[in-house]
């Protein structure tokens, strides 16, 4: 796939000041000798110089300027820009593309966040964080580093929380992270090998970050739809699973909000049971069920110890907080934790602190209330889908989390809306984020976005569809 011209751009301009052709406290040309230079418009130069500042490669001078930074730096960024392109193997051009931009405009002001999976300010509960640390901080809190696998408090708060789930497991059998995030690193870096094989759901959440991308080991995906469809033959008979590893996110899954029937997780288990390979369980939204019980966790299911469990915080109180765990086979955890302690010596001693008060005090009311305000957001969104998206596509009833995952019956031009959109002041999340089949998909949060902007949202972005045709008259290859 050809390179955006604002990305050969910014090469071009990276190779000048590496090779000396721009030096470093060099003032660069002009914006309209640029886009003379390139044979783009403004708008295109403009974009290109934004990122090179905030690779620290530019930087502005006040009523002078535009300046190549005199810092050593500016090599640094350069080459590992090229080495990351090399090593990140399996992953396309576009979802290397929007990634990168969606991390530089999140924090525009105004930008309207349509795809963000986080909670909103306002669903943080910060006055509840204030209570704790002026209640109980000044007696109680220690900042020294804490015990390898997290606060012993922490961990047996953690183990009340997942038995109400049905997961029984003991103290030493919890290593507490610093979000599921790190979870993810410490099995790369200490589970999995270069001739490993990850077995991963497409699309998903893993596809979005680089953690598991850098080891060499091979990536199979598997969509959704065709484990479901062979549930009973989901690898293959004459293929060698050994080192290898099932990642999957079975229960209110990233990005599609997709959950197995209980069949369908027992039979995932089994087969990976009999087959030798070990499962990564990622269940940090399944407390975000909105009506009824929560479906059981593979981890729930499992009587063999075969499935290394994810939980965190982060999405159902707070990302700052950066406050996970996994649970699993003690030797398994006790070697993570040992890794855990020779990479950082452990999550905030105090986040640990005041996840341990939130979780013994806080939680139950907390995520009921956060359910109602979530489902209320839910049907907002869906409701402005409904009006303004259903005669272009599709997508499933959600059941809880944050996501919608919609689906076009066409096929479209997802890049150019997605330049388009931001232009209008709406950022959106492509499908090729999360798989790259999924090149006419979108991934909607309502979680995020003011609920007041959900629904003009919604319809700005339809319009911006209308005006500019984007839509093919050919169905989808998704359909």
């Amino acid at each position: 796939m050809e390179k955006p011209i604002y990305q050969k751009i910014i090469d071009d301009m990276l190779r000048d000041i590496n090779n000396g052709q721009l030096e470093v406290g060099m003032k660069i040309p002009s914006q309209r000798a640029l886009t003379q230079k390139y044979g783009v418009n403004r708008s295109t130069i403009v974009h290109v110089i934004d990122i090179l500042k905030s690779y620290g490669v530019l930087e502005s001078k006040e009523r002078k300027g535009i300046y190549v930074s005199k810092n050593k730096w500016n090599e640094y960024v350069s080459n590992n820009l090229n080495w990351q392109d090399y090593i990140g193997n399996s992953i396309n051009q576009n979802n290397q593309y929007y990634i990168r931009e969606i991390n530089r405009c999140e924090f525009i002001p105004d930008i309207v966040r349509l795809g963000t999976g986080e909670l909103s300010a306002e669903l943080i509960p910060n006055d509840a964080f204030h209570e704790i640390i002026s209640k109980d901080l000044s007696r109680q809190l220690t900042s020294n580093y804490e015990a390898p696998k997290g606060n012993i408090q922490l961990r047996q708060q953690v183990k009340e929380l997942v038995k109400k789930r049905g997961i029984e497991c003991s103290v030493e059998e919890v290593c507490i992270t610093s979000g599921a995030l790190q979870g993810l690193k410490l099995i790369a870096d200490g589970l999995l090998i270069p001739k490993s094989k990850i077995i991963v759901e497409t699309p998903s959440y893993i596809n979005s970050i680089r953690t598991w991308h850098k080891i060499h080991s091979k990536m199979i995906p598997l969509s959704v739809d065709y484990i479901r469809n062979n549930i009973h033959a989901i690898f293959k008979e004459d293929e060698d699973y050994s080192n290898s590893i099932f990642y999957c996110n079975p229960t209110l899954h990233n990005p599609t909000s997709h959950t197995y029937t209980l069949k369908e997780k027992e039979q995932i288990l089994e087969q990976c049971k009999a087959k030798g390979i070990p499962v990564v369980e990622d269940d940090i939204y399944s407390e975000l069920w909105f009506e009824g019980s929560i479906p059981k966790s593979m981890k729930e299911l499992d009587t063999s110890h075969n499935v290394l469990y994810l939980g965190s915080l982060s999405k159902t109180v707070s990302p700052g907080l950066r406050i996970g765990w996994l649970i699993g086979n003690e030797r398994v955890i006790n070697h993570l934790a040992d890794l855990k302690m020779q990479n950082d010596y452990g999550a905030s001693s105090i986040s640990q602190f005041i996840a341990t008060k939130w979780l013994a005090h806080y939680h139950e009311t907390h995520i009921e209330d956060i359910k109602r305000n979530l489902k209320r957001r839910k049907d907002m969104m869906e409701d402005a889908l409904t009006e303004a998206f259903s005669d272009i596509g599709r997508w499933s009833k959600v059941e809880g989390s944050f996501y919608i995952w919609f689906r076009f019956n066409e096929s479209i031009d997802l890049k150019r809306l997605f330049k388009l959109a931001l232009e209008e002041g709406l950022l959106i999340h492509p499908g090729e984020i999360y798989s790259e089949k999924e090149k006419h998909s979108l991934r909607f949060s309502y979680s995020y976005i003011d609920e007041h902007d959900i629904k003009e949202s919604i319809y700005k972005l339809r319009t911006i569809i209308d005006k500019e045709n984007l839509l093919n008259k050919r169905k989808s290859s998704d359909s």
